[in-house]
């Protein structure tokens, strides 16, 4: 009897993981849509691609959600922002979701003190019971949405926190699921100089081409020695090439630089 004992169990619990079991860090969260509150139109995570995904559960009357929203503006959202992302440069979205039906005031109240890029609703908590079956609020999930990562899966639950505490502010340890989300690095485009494909009028035609928002260094010498600055060019697309005109009363060399 114990065998078969031990099949059923084990039958069972692939039965409930099937049906949707609750989500663990490390696992991998399936595609779901909610509601976008300024639009009304479904919103779906995958719509966050590229990026980490922060979300939060929240009622507008829960006090620990009040606690909350403050420090997770100030210490997440606004520290992410103001740095272009974690320091892989992985952008962070910080996403409201509504657990409180009706009473759109006091809801707006609080959306607009919270600050969130985006709020959704979860009215029946369809979503929300799948990271944390037993309710209550606030709730906290963060997904990484960058599928070429070497430390983290595509859409792999990274961290997950039910409630907030009213004298603990986890902030640091949101910060630091975070910051351990690594990018693939992207190898280095060495800038290009060409001979420009039409003549000048009083000079020398080049072309620069290299990476985006990169602040390039176009010098010429005299004898490969001594390098003189001509101009600075900063190129809005790796595909664009930037004609750069330079005077050539005298046979010079001339080099891009990067920084």
């Amino acid at each position: 009897m114990k065998p078969l004992l031990q099949l059923s169990l084990a039958g069972l619990l692939f039965l409930l993981r099937a049906q949707g079991a609750t989500y663990r860090v490390g696992d991998t969260v399936e595609n779901f849509s909610l509601v976008n509150r300024a639009t009304g139109q479904p919103m779906a995570l995958t719509d966050f691609a590229g990026k980490i995904v922060l979300l939060d559960w929240f009622a507008w009357w829960c006090p620990f959600c009040q606690a909350a929203a403050p420090q997770l503006l100030d210490g997440v959202h606004e520290h992410y922002s103001a740095r272009g992302g974690n320091p892989a440069g992985i952008p962070v979205v910080s996403v409201g979701v509504n657990l409180q039906a009706n009473q759109e005031a006091q809801t707006q109240n609080f959306v607009n003190r919270a600050e969130y890029e985006f709020v959704w609703q979860d009215f029946n908590r369809a979503v929300a019971n799948r990271f944390f079956p037993t309710g209550g609020q606030p709730l906290f999930a963060i997904i990484n949405g960058i599928t070429n990562s070497p430390s983290h899966r595509p859409w792999e639950l990274i961290y997950a926190r039910q409630g907030y505490g009213q004298t603990t502010f986890p902030v640091a340890d949101f910060r630091a699921a975070i910051d351990a989300v690594q990018a693939s690095v992207v190898p280095a485009v060495p800038p290009t100089l060409t001979l420009g494909s039409g003549p000048a009028a009083n000079g020398v035609t080049l072309s620069v081409r290299g990476r985006a928002g990169v602040a390039y260094r176009v010098e010429s010498s005299p004898d490969l020695f001594g390098w003189k600055l001509e101009q600075e060019v900063t190129l809005s697309s790796e595909t664009e090439s930037v004609p750069v005109q330079l005077p050539s009363q005298e046979t010079r060399f001339f080099r891009v630089v990067a920084p």
